[in-house]
């Protein structure tokens, strides 16, 4: 397990020009020195990934929703 650890790198922020990782050295920095345009394009790194995920899981509920219906 690397969570925690800054070892993922998932929750890496640039802050004054250092790179701290929220896990480790975080949650709160000042928010005047983070990076913010890099941390927003980080997080759209995996974005149609988590849409198609979504998409997926949505069409799963779904089904298992019917089929509940089924048994009643």
């Amino acid at each position: 397990m690397v969570y925690g650890t800054g070892m993922c790198g998932s929750c890496r922020v640039t802050v004054g020009g250092e790179t701290k990782f929220a896990c480790v050295d975080g949650p709160e920095f000042d928010a005047h020195q983070v990076d913010f345009n890099e941390l927003m394009q980080r997080l759209r790194i995996y974005l149609n990934q988590e849409r198609v995920a979504l998409e997926r899981y949505a069409a799963m509920t779904c089904r298992c929703r019917e089929a509940e219906g089924e048994h009643e």
